[in-house]
């Protein structure tokens, strides 16, 4: 039976040196490569990553998370999926050819699928608005003022908002970005048309108030006007109630008189006046003088007797 010699006792230790100084040297210079090329890249949250292989995008996007690039073939960009704002200072005329400025902000975000196309297409947010969000806003805007006089873009501000809002939002649907507002601010005008705006109010806030103070004479007069009347209507029914009245005490007294008139007659006149007398009689009589209280009615009732 042959024996086969032990390969680590007749290799000399020089030689496992040298091969653990290979192995280290190797993976010192892997490492050193790693470090260089960096193949590792961190897609933070609140952002998107978008992969492109030499240059060409690819549509899937990637998550927040790490994840590996092979060198000098693929690169990994991020795109931000938080809410950026791009304000414009906008000048137009409006129906009645007063020049009008305004601000609008427009707040969006894109959406992480869209990432690859917004990459693609515009690389970052100020190309974005230069390019698109800039030309848009200043069409709409302009678009919808021409529709109204500058005092209507006072007194209708929402609905004029509201429309310039609708017209973005439609204006950019096709570049998928999620329109969270659009602000528009006042609307300025010129120095000469602000001022004159302020004197029509003023005027107008003068008229009211001598509208105001006309309505109010007119009611007053017509309040004193129905007193009089309530007064006259009163005076007449009280004037009415009193000849009514007197009538009436006329009529009874005259009814009354009658029937005392009814009742008298000379022999009871006669007794009345007998019943009266003291019994006392004139000193002279002419010849022919009926005696008092039994003249010629005395001596007609005796002779009736």
């Amino acid at each position: 039976m042959a024996f086969l010699p032990n390969v680590d006792r007749i290799t000399p230790p020089h030689m496992h040196q040298s091969k653990l100084i290979i192995i280290g040297a190797v993976v010192a210079a892997v490492l050193i490569v790693l470090f260089l090329v960096n193949p590792f890249v961190q897609v933070y949250s609140g952002y998107a990553g978008v992969l492109s292989e030499f240059g060409s995008v690819q549509e899937t996007p990637l998550l927040p998370g790490l994840h590996v690039a092979v060198p000098f073939y693929q690169t990994i960009n991020q795109v931000s999926t938080q809410p950026q704002t791009v304000t414009s200072d906008e000048s137009g005329s409006t129906h009645d050819l007063q020049l009008v400025n305004t601000s609008i902000a427009v707040t969006f975000h894109v959406n992480p699928d869209s990432a690859p196309d917004f990459y693609q297409s515009f690389r970052d947010f100020d190309t974005l608005g230069a390019r698109i969000i800039a030309p848009a806003v200043s069409n709409d805007v302009k678009a919808v003022t021409a529709n109204y006089d500058a005092e209507e873009l006072v007194t209708k501000r929402d609905i004029v908002a509201a429309q310039i809002k609708e017209l973005i939002i439609s204006s950019l649907a096709p570049y998928h970005l999620t329109i969270e507002a659009v602000n528009v601010s006042n609307f300025a005008f010129s120095d000469a048309y602000t001022q004159a705006i302020e004197l029509k109010q003023v005027a107008q806030q003068q008229a009211q108030q001598a509208q105001y103070t006309l309505q109010q004479t007119q009611i007053s007069a017509q309040q004193q006007v129905v007193q009089a009347k309530a007064q006259a209507d009163a005076a007449v029914e009280t004037a009415q109630g009193q000849a009514n009245a007197l009538l009436l005490t006329s009529q009874a007294q005259a009814k009354a008189n009658g029937l005392i008139a009814d009742s008298l007659n000379p022999m009871l006149l006669q007794q009345k006046a007998l019943d009266r007398w003291n019994g006392a009689l004139p000193t002279y009589l002419s010849p022919g003088t009926p005696m008092p209280f039994i003249g010629n009615a005395a001596i007609a009732g005796a002779a009736s007797k």
